[in-house]
């Protein structure tokens, strides 16, 4: 529960995750050009890193987004209604 006493559903949540992961991996991979000075390609540790995590991100944003324009469509449908 947050402050105000709602729950977070839990695909927001997911998407919060997931995008904490892609950034954390991203600044993990900076960090090791700056100490190493090697590309990342050079390393394969960049390559790699950010192409297990580009996957799921990319999946749980779309899916994310698709979510959120349904739920629109609807509240749109139904008039402005916030239950849906």
């Amino acid at each position: 529960m947050n402050r105000k006493g709602k729950k977070i559903e839990f695909s927001k949540l997911l998407a919060l995750i997931i995008t904490a992961l892609f950034v954390g991996s991203v600044g993990f991979v900076l960090l090791v050009w700056a100490i190493t000075r090697k590309t990342p390609e050079q390393l394969q540790i960049g390559v790699n890193i950010l192409g297990i995590v580009a996957a799921p991100f990319g999946v749980v944003v779309t899916g994310y987004f698709t979510k959120a324009g349904f739920e629109n469509f609807q509240k749109i449908k139904q008039g402005g209604k916030e239950n849906v």
